[in-house]
């Protein structure tokens, strides 16, 4: 949002953020859904959100929870806009019942950032497809999957009836649907949002002069790093995230220890996990959670490899930043993974979601270093081909002023 944003500004449009909680509540720009209901809200409203909310932990989503929602068609800043552009909307502070009337009055664009849109609970599904024509016993409410869900799995599994509401909800709705994948839109053409008024492609965008190739030595040199030698880099936002795939990386990591002789280094960025855990890896630098870009461009630069091991996602932003500063990936054949990384192109594709393929592919790579060079010049191109920030934001531009029309 914040990129778009920016971009927006900078092309002299006009954008403001209505959000549920900020860390940047003194900007003008950004208000805050409970500020802006104000007017709307009353003592019968407060106790059926207190009420909605409690089934909302237990069974999913509810149509009292989070109620003063229900009345930003009402608020001054929905008001002022032409269009409406949505993201993530499951956190506790939006309530979807409050679509149908939104959609009415103004146009609204929804960019998908995952798949919890599609299902009755899930963020992402992983290998189930009950989502495609109603969700029931969800396996990933049930035993291990509790653990890896995502959100917050509820007390008792709600999925049937939440997505019947959902598809509901998008019978009265008029939505143009953003997704970021053509791996991600044909989720969404076998979804209950199949036959919203319009289905768009658009990549999530990199700012490509911050995000670019820096000097591998001079990188390394930059960070305290050893100039010789192999380098790994994993990244995500958080470490502790099952689907991020850190587990796999390590235990790779561990099996690549006994190859070989001069064990090549792990560097790692994101917040979580336990530092005991990173010290079973022999020779390993832990960035921490990093904001600034800068400093993220010299990791990624510093890096012969990027390990992206997501076992789910939508589009990974860190693998579209590595390949903008150059650096090759290696990643499992999940979702839209196929289509950021070319098989010997911007980097190699493990063979299954396992550490031992994992290493295998690690191996592989650096038995080909012919190929560096290559390797690194396509994935700038592809960057500045496909996942140019500039470019999105027109995309987005394009997408507005057509609904608009």
């Amino acid at each position: 949002m914040q990129r778009l944003h920016d971009s927006l500004i900078e092309k002299k449009h006009e954008s403001k953020f209505l959000v549920g909680r900020s860390r940047f509540p003194d900007n003008p720009e950004i208000n805050i859904i409970w500020d802006v209901t104000t007017p709307f809200r009353s003592v019968q409203n407060s106790v059926l959100s207190r009420i909605g909310n409690q089934f909302e932990k237990y069974l999913g989503i509810n149509s009292w929870a989070n109620r003063p929602a229900k009345y930003l068609a009402g608020a001054d800043i929905y008001q002022w806009a032409d269009i409406i552009d949505l993201r993530n909307l499951f956190g506790g502070f939006f309530n979807l019942w409050s679509l149908p009337d939104l959609t009415r009055k103004k146009p609204v664009v929804w960019r998908l950032p995952d798949m919890w849109a599609l299902t009755g609970h899930c963020a992402y599904p992983y290998d189930c497809d009950r989502w495609k024509n109603g969700c029931y016993q969800c396996p990933l409410l049930r035993k291990v999957g509790r653990e890896r869900v995502e959100p917050k799995p509820t007390i008792l599994d709600g999925t049937r009836r939440v997505w019947n509401a959902k598809r509901d909800i998008y019978n009265q709705s008029q939505l143009h649907i953003v997704v970021n994948s053509t791996w991600m839109k044909k989720q969404v053409e076998e979804s209950i949002l199949g036959k919203s008024l319009s289905l768009n492609v658009i990549s999530n965008g990199v700012n490509l002069d911050i995000y670019r190739p820096i000097d591998q030595i001079l990188a390394r040199k930059s960070l305290g790093l050893p100039l010789e030698g192999k380098i790994l880099l994993w990244a995500a936002s958080e470490k502790d995230n099952f689907r991020k795939g850190f587990h796999i990386a390590l235990e790779a990591i561990d099996k690549l220890q006994e190859i070989y002789s001069e064990t090549p280094i792990l560097i790692t960025m994101g917040g979580g996990e336990d530092k005991d855990i990173l010290k079973k890896v022999q020779n390993q630098v832990d960035f921490g959670f990093v904001r600034d870009p800068e400093q993220q461009a010299l990791i990624y630069s510093a890096a012969d490899v990027f390990l992206c091991t997501t076992l789910a996602d939508a589009q990974p932003q860190t693998a579209l930043e590595s390949l903008a500063c150059g650096t090759p990936i290696i990643t499992f054949e999940i979702g839209p993974m196929p289509e950021i990384v070319h098989e010997g192109k911007e980097g190699f594709i493990a063979t299954d979601l396992t550490s031992q393929a994992l290493s295998v592919a690690i191996i592989d790579f650096y038995n080909r270093r012919e190929l560096f060079p290559e390797l690194r010049e396509n994935c700038r191109k592809k960057a500045e081909r496909l996942y140019n920030l500039d470019k999105q934001t027109d995309q987005y531009i394009d997408l507005y002023e057509k609904i608009l029309g």
